[in-house]
């Protein structure tokens, strides 16, 4: 059989690579339809909206904006938010981070056993997740009333208003969102060179050195994109203070949030076209600060 030439070689990779690509894009195919479906379409859709009246179906421009910034409640709900996602993404970044890394230093069954453990929670609606947590709030049924009643904190009132709510949300999101990260961050651990950590405990290095000088490096992409998603995910809260409600009248805040506040113009006032403003809106800060760390960070650079 003749050889083939540096030319015919040539040919043939090419080809090869150009099937390769097509085989991508038909398996990316059912993802990119859905996301264009629920996530694309849906983004413009409200963004073309926010500049109409609904009522009248009249182009607007940017009243409905200045209607939304003119809102007195809109101010703090952006504090709250900012409270919340400051607390949850570094109790998410740190946490997640160190528990992965614990697990990482226990054999395999006892590891897969306690990521399963952490992974239950995410497995359960954050609406479920929420009616939990006013049972565990309050001291007359919490199996923590022990704890609470240390405190004084006697009726699940006290226990909400000692607590506070930012620190209420961001551990229903911890404990309902971690267990995925885990496996994630485990995933990204158990890919790492065995060489490399083998040389590490050669030279001497302990545990400590291990986790700070060896793997957090090496799994820094994996942690900067939890924070990315882990943000995106913060900014928009909403099942959380929506559904507090359900501990008393004194707990309803409907308007604790942004998403809450875009909620409350579309379905009480019936004023889309403000509650598409204030959409457009929230996922502007969101996008700038994603794609400010994607470019610190280098995110998608190859090594």
């Amino acid at each position: 059989m003749p050889s083939l030439t540096k030319q015919e070689r040539d040919v043939r990779k090419r080809k090869a690579a150009r099937r390769q690509t097509l085989i991508s894009y038909i398996l990316l195919l059912p993802y990119l339809a859905l996301m264009v479906m629920f996530a694309v379409f849906p983004v413009l859709y409200a963004f073309g909206l926010s500049f109409f009246d609904t009522f009248e179906n009249v182009f607007w421009g940017l009243t409905n904006y200045r209607e939304a910034l003119n809102d007195y409640r809109l101010v703090p709900a952006i504090w709250n938010v900012t409270q919340y996602v400051l607390v949850w993404v570094s109790m998410m970044v740190i946490g997640v981070t160190l528990l992965a890394l614990l697990l990482d230093t226990l054999s395999e069954r006892p590891a897969a056993i306690v990521r399963s453990i952490y992974f239950m929670p995410g497995a359960i609606a954050s609406s479920a997740v929420v009616v939990l947590w006013l049972f565990l709030l309050d001291p007359l049924v919490s199996p923590f009333s022990f704890v609470f009643e240390a405190v004084g904190w006697d009726n699940r009132q006290s226990t909400i208003s000692g607590l506070g709510e930012v620190w209420i949300f961001a551990l229903m999101g911890f404990l309902g969102n971690s267990g995925g990260w885990i496996v994630v961050l485990g995933g990204a651990l158990s890919g790492l060179s065995r060489d490399i950590i083998e040389a590490a405990r050669i030279d001497g290095a302990n545990p400590w050195q291990m986790a700070t000088r060896i793997k957090i490096p090496m799994i820094s992409k994996t942690i900067t994109l939890m924070a990315i998603m882990t943000l995106a995910v913060g900014m928009q809260i909403f099942v959380e203070p929506q559904l507090m409600s359900l501990a008393g009248g004194q707990f309803d805040k409907p308007d604790w949030s942004v998403t809450q506040l875009a909620y409350f113009y579309a379905f009480r006032f019936g004023d889309f076209g403000v509650a598409a403003a204030i959409s457009t809106l929230s996922l502007v800060l969101p996008l700038i600060i994603a794609f400010t760390l994607i470019f610190a960070t280098r995110f998608y650079k190859i090594d």
